[in-house]
């Protein structure tokens, strides 16, 4: 007992260490945009100081003006491929494209499922009987990305046009198209306006529809997919649409027309019938199209409210910024929907590119991956846990699926697919050779970003409704990935360590490895998440999580090189022979995992993988650079993989992101659009890099804020920890923290990174400052768990831990801590 009490107070005093020597330089959180002036030195075509000569003139941060549009390669036809999208996580469409898609509708089964294709009947496009008259004319386009619409302005001879399509933000199944037109005064015969739509034909590759019919003086269709998911049956969908208007006459004694033409989408027939119903009721008063438009413009500003990034200084971060949390929102379930999806309807989890694509064959078929919880939730979760919740829900639908698939070789516990749709299925593409039947099912790693992602909810919300809510069965989930995890473990008596053989790690150009070092970091994690967890949802926790698991999460066979200080990817792996590797894999320990191991570990890692890491990798790779560099204090290095982050996958003008750097068609034939994983990653950069926040089970640490390169000041507003409301305002050295709002159950505490520190109450309305906030600080609550926190790491060589950094010990210090812990893992073994 007294050797139990002197490790423990090693370990303390290593800890007090940490946190004087670890904490060098803090950071804090989000950025969105706002005005600014300082021009990037760019890298790339695609973003330059010239907005005019890439198309888009203005410099509202929340805006683009063009007077063009992308095109294909004959210069005539529009490329849909570049242009922006419009959702509400219920309904989702490219502009200008025919097709549109809705939450959970998908067709075909296995390999070939994917979003179902409706017809996007009102996506018209205003055009003139003449030539001439065409040609003439002047045409502008504007996409705003605070207020959710994309709109045509077009001034010719006869007429002012102006043509705004939106997919509501408050009904959330409507998508509206509305033209105003104004004659102008000069012209006495006036002329005709033209709009083209897509058809509707009684069958599609993806849906057969019955014959319209009249629906009072509307349209209804109803549709039904043709096949269906295993184990799920065929949906059915209702269009219920008003009638396409197809020319606006201004001649005669006509100055001025406005027409609202509206299409309402759902499973439900009378949801469907409601919301249309809805909107002609607003539509029939007067100024009822300003009405109409206002509710969804109100019902983003609410969105915004509720948390955001700004960042001041520099207008093109500013609005890369602001444009990629548009996109990641408009993905995800609306805020305050006027009719809410039946509480039985799922969000269907997050695609990698979104509600507005993945028909068959293109942007992964609207699949889910487990870069919804690596990648996009992270992003969201500070300002938007509430949604981040509904997402987390889709996994706790299909759970039983998880189960099913992970007995399918064998295993037993919830193993998630690589990819999965409507039912939870496997759904990944039938494209392993005949000697690896199971190459996606090997991809362990999506289920440990399952159980990370409740981890990070749970810490930063104390959530206790999604612990024991049957709906999301949170206590279940992450057992069951433990014992799944634990069960893949097996016991090698050469190294007295447990081997995870046959897997294959985020870098898929390397498959069936042994020991993949970020899938066992993250399966130690896990494990000791499941023990912790299990506690918290007052369960027997050795019960739920037996002593032989943690023993397991304790005693993987990390592949590591003590003398090198570094990771190798996998058992065996050769930098010199195993090279290029695909994508970020081993440095994904600094960051999003957090995991426990030196600065100078991580410095060796990041400076061997950036020489070895295919150099047109997706683009969230190099935003986990940023944050690696950031935290080993390498600002020039964090700031050149943060540019290189977005400016080489960022399309002018509508800041399309793509998945690869699309120099060449064979790029663009090979990757995908409208990429939320490297928006997400960006916004991470931000919040985990710049910010320099680590969410933690007990607290939230900040190392060294600091505005990006370029930027005078970055604002994370509507910050949530804990039931509190914080805004970050972060300037060079210096933080300043308002609380909106206290939460009546956590009071939260601030404690500044300096010796003389007291513990300060962090009150509703109050403004604090921190000048010298580069030392650092912490918030946390005064209101702990009874629950012995998890372990979250992995027993290693001496020296191998942050907690106590070898380069910043005497060494009579160091001989002394490494007896007193020699001692320690002695007595544990």
């Amino acid at each position: 007992m007294q050797l139990i009490a002197a490790a423990v107070s090693l370990m303390t005093l290593i800890f007090v260490a940490s946190v004087v020597v670890f904490f060098g330089e803090p950071a804090i959180s989000f950025v969105g945009g706002l005005f600014g002036a300082k021009q990037h030195k760019t890298r790339s075509k695609r973003l330059t100081p010239n907005q005019e000569a890439i198309g888009d003139e203005s410099q509202l941060y929340y805006e683009v003006k063009s007077s063009s549009l992308p095109l294909m390669s004959d210069r005539v036809t529009i490329n849909t491929r570049y242009m922006p999208t419009l959702s509400n996580g219920h309904l989702g469409a490219t502009v200008y494209d025919e097709a549109m898609y809705m939450n959970g509708l998908y067709e075909g089964s296995g390999g070939n499922s994917h979003r179902a294709k409706i017809p996007a009947l009102l996506m018209g496009r205003v055009n003139f009987s003449s030539t001439d008259i065409d040609r003439r004319a002047t045409r502008k386009y504007v996409f705003n990305g605070r207020d959710g619409y994309f709109m045509e302005t077009i001034d010719c001879e006869f007429a002012y046009i102006e043509h705004r399509m939106y997919v509501h933000q408050k009904y959330i199944r409507l998508f509206v198209s509305d033209v105003f037109a104004r004659r102008k005064p000069e012209s006495m015969s006036g002329g005709v306006i033209k709009l083209k739509y897509p058809p509707l034909t009684g069958t599609s590759d993806d849906i057969n529809f019955d014959q319209p019919r009249e629906y009072y003086s509307n349209r209804q269709v109803k549709g039904t997919t043709k096949t269906a998911e295993a184990g799920a049956s065929v949906q059915s969908i209702f269009m219920i649409y008003m009638e396409p208007v197809e020319q606006i006459s201004l001649t005669g004694s006509y100055w001025q027309k406005n027409e609202t033409m509206v299409m309402s989408v759902d499973k439900s027939e009378a949801n469907a019938r409601s919301e249309l119903d809805y909107a002609q009721k607003i539509l029939s008063a007067q100024g009822g199209n300003y009405q109409l438009f206002q509710d969804h413009v109100e019902a983003w500003r609410k969105t915004w409210s509720k948390g955001s990034i700004q960042v001041y200084g520099d207008v093109q971060l500013a609005k890369v910024t602001q444009f990629a949390q548009y996109y990641l929102l408009s993905s995800v379930p609306a805020d305050s929907p006027y009719l809410p999806p039946q509480y039985s309807e799922v969000f269907y989890g997050c695609g990698r590119t979104g509600l507005a694509k993945g028909g068959a064959g293109t942007d992964y078929q609207g699949h889910v991956f487990w870069d919804n919880e690596m990648y996009i939730m992270p992003a969201l979760m500070p300002f938007q846990p509430d949604t981040v919740k509904k997402m987390l829900r889709y996994r706790s639908a299909v759970a039983k699926k998880a189960a099913d698939n992970a007995k399918r070789f064998g295993g037993s516990g919830f193993h998630f697919p690589w990819e999965s749709a409507f039912s939870g299925n496997d759904v990944s593409p039938d494209d392993c050779d005949a000697s690896h039947p199971d190459c996606h099912w090997k991809k362990l790693f999506v289920t440990t970003a399952v159980s990370w992602a409740i981890r990070q909810y749970y810490s930063i919300t104390r959530d206790r409704d999604y612990m024991i809510n049957t709906d999301y069965l949170g206590c279940d989930i992450t057992r069951e990935i433990a014992r799944f995890l634990a069960d893949r473990a097996m016991y090698n008596p050469k190294t007295a360590r447990y081997d995870i053989f046959n897997m294959t790690g985020p870098d898929d150009w390397h498959p069936n490895v042994n020991n993949n070092a970020f899938t066992l970091a993250a399966a130690s994690l896990a494990i000791h998440w499941a023990r912790y967890f299990s506690c918290l949802c007052q369960r027997n926790d050795r019960e739920e999580v037996p002593d032989e698991w943690i023993q397991k999460a304790l005693y993987l066979n990390l592949p590591y090189d003590n003398v090198k200080r570094l990771h190798f990817q996998h058992q065996g792996f050769d930098p010199a022979v195993d090279r290029p590797v695909k994508q970020a894999d081993t440095i994904m320990l600094t960051y999003p995992l957090n995991w426990n191991v030196s600065s100078d570990i991580m410095k060796n890692d990041l400076e061997m993988y950036e020489t070895i890491t295919n150099d047109r990798s997706p683009a969230m790779t190099w935003s986990w650079f940023t944050i690696g560099w950031k935290w080993v204090n390498d600002k020039n290095r964090m700031n050149t993989y943060f540019l290189k982050s977005y400016q080489d996958y960022l399309i002018q003008p509508f800041k399309i992101w793509t998945e690869y750097n699309e120099l060449s068609a064979a790029d663009q034939a090979a990757g995908n659009v409208n990429f939320l994983p490297g928006m997400g990653g960006f916004v991470q950069s931000l919040v985990h890099g710049y910010a320099g926040i680590r969410i933690r089970p007990d607290m939230l640490e900040f190392y060294n804020p600091m505005p990006p390169n370029g930027a005078t000041k970055m604002v994370l507003n509507g910050f949530k920890y804990l039931g509190s409301v914080l805004t970050f305002t972060i300037e060079e050295d210096k933080t300043t923290i308002f609380v909106n709002s206290s939460s009546a159950q956590y009071q939260l505490i601030l404690k500044r990174n300096v010796t003389s520190a007291v513990e300060e109450s962090l009150t509703e309305g109050e403004t604090v400052i921190i000048d010298g906030s580069s030392n650092g600080f912490f918030i946390y609550t005064s209101v702990s768990e009874t629950c012995e926190h998890p372990r979250d790491y992995i027993y290693m060589p001496w020296g191998y831990s942050p907690f106590v950094n070898r380069a910043h010990l005497t060494s009579s210090l160091m001989q002394s801590l490494t007896f007193s812990l020699f001692l320690t893992l002695s007595f544990t073994r």
